[in-house]
């Protein structure tokens, strides 16, 4: 959640409730299956990856595998449609807190599959 919150540009008056809402909504998107099984599809993969069982040197993570981001992008897409899409770009460039973290870690897939939800929570907020 405070990755989330790390990027958030509004009013100190405002952040408590922004807060809480986004809290109420990464709660309930957790149980949406498209996303958890998203989330659960970046975890098996970067397991993958670090035993060097995908077809490509995971720990280089080359330029031409997006599909790390692709994974991010659909679970932005499936919290809050084409504006969490834009959001995703901004939470993967800037790598706020956790994200970051799993980035710097080495987690390929994960990071992105954070970002995506993060950036799909945060968009559902200013609905």
């Amino acid at each position: 959640m405070d990755a989330g919150m790390d990027l958030y540009i509004g009013s100190n008056e405002e952040r408590d409730r922004v807060k809480e809402k986004l809290k109420e909504i990464l709660l309930k998107q957790l149980s949406n299956p498209n996303v958890s099984t998203l989330l659960i599809a970046a975890i098996l993969l970067d397991n993958e990856g670090r035993a060097n069982n995908l077809p490509f040197n995971y720990n280089e993570d080359p330029n031409y595998v997006y599909v790390d981001e692709v994974i991010g992008l659909a679970i932005a897409n499936e919290i809050a449609g084409t504006k969490a899409i834009f959001n995703f770009r901004f939470y993967d460039a800037k790598k706020p807190g956790i994200i970051g973290e799993l980035d710097r870690k080495g987690f390929m897939f994960l990071d992105d599959a954070i970002a995506g939800l993060l950036a799909g929570c945060m968009s559902k907020v200013f609905e």
